[in-house]
This record gives structure tokens, C-alpha cells and sequence, in this order.
């Protein structure tokens, strides 16, 4: 797991917070992330629909997910290497 960008050092807390039954904290740290800017996931993204459901909802916050943290979201193993794989490239 690598935090390279601000709105994903917000997500992160965002879903730890709400991992911990924080939401108030948890709808902090979004609104944070939501300020920050973003490429969306292009509707060809892989899992996009699923990611989108977690909170990962820019390129900016699924750069840097490992298997593991995708997993933690819901994604199958392949679906997460289909996601580290369309990231790799671009960022």
C-alpha cells in the first residue's frame, strides 16, 4: 500500500475511521478527500462500479492499492490485479 497524493491519505482514514465505527470521522475525512481533485475512473475501468461502492472513485485514490487492499474492498483477486494493472501504467 502506497500513499503518493493527499486523496488517498484521505480515503485511507476515511475507511479506517469507518472500519472503526467512526462516521462521524469517517464523513470528516471524506469531505476532505472530495475536496481534493481527481481523474475519474473512466466507465471502462476495471471493477469501477465496485470501487466506486468503497470510495475509490479517482485514479488518485485506487494509485498505489495492493491486492490485499482491494480485496479488503470487496474485489475478487483478479479483479484486483486487473485494477493494479490498469493503474501501473498511468501513474
Amino acid at each position: 500500500m502506497t500513499i503518493a497524493r493527499s486523496r488517498r491519505f484521505y480515503l485511507l482514514k476515511r475507511l479506517a475511521a469507518k472500519a472503526e465505527g467512526q462516521l462521524s470521522l469517517a464523513s470528516f475525512w471524506q469531505a476532505r478527500q472530495e475536496e481534493e481533485p481527481g481523474w475519474l475512473l473512466s466507465s471502462s475501468f476495471p471493477s469501477r462500479l465496485a470501487l466506486e461502492k468503497t470510495g475509490y472513485t479517482t485514479m488518485e485514490d485506487v494509485a498505489g492499492a495492493d491486492q490485499t487492499e482491494l480485496r479488503r474492498a470487496g474485489l475478487s483477486s483478479l479483479d484486483a490485479d486487473a485494477v493494479i494493472l490498469a493503474v501501473g501504467p498511468l501513474f
